[in-house]
């Protein structure tokens, strides 16, 4: 059984056919989030990422990150702004969310074809890392 939180994007998950257990709508805390489904058996999380309070802070996806299991939650962004960067996906991706779209169609895909880090990988963008220099002794 599935889990549906949305907001902004309700009227594009209402066409999703798949069995939810529970409907949250409306706009949460990412503590709300965690409290409410840390303890609740789920098979997958669809989650309209508007529907996170300050969702623009990356600070508050990283809260769910910690407290939720990431490899079933499917964020669900907005199709517009920076939310389909590879800047703003990599973050993600650092975080352990490997399932993210932006449409119902990959929303359906993703609930029965869940990513691993190889299907998102060519997105991840590493820092450079500086090179160790010794000091000679």
């Amino acid at each position: 059984m599935n889990v549906l939180i949305t907001n902004q994007q309700e009227t594009l998950l209402s066409g999703l056919s798949v069995e939810i257990i529970k409907t949250l709508r409306g706009e949460y805390d990412a503590d709300e989030i965690i409290g409410t489904f840390s303890n609740f058996f789920f098979g997958r999380m669809i989650l309209d990422i508007t529907a996170i309070k300050e969702y623009q802070n990356i600070s508050n996806i990283q809260k769910l990150s910690i407290g939720l299991p990431v490899e079933k939650i499917i964020l669900l962004l907005p199709a517009n702004g920076n939310y389909s960067t590879n800047a703003y996906l990599s973050k993600l991706i650092s975080m352990g969310f490997y399932n993210f779209t932006t449409n119902l169609e990959g929303v359906e895909y993703l609930i029965n074809n869940p990513n691993s880090y190889k299907d998102v990988a060519h997105l991840h963008q590493l820092e450079p890392v500086a090179p160790v220099m010794s000091i000679p002794g």
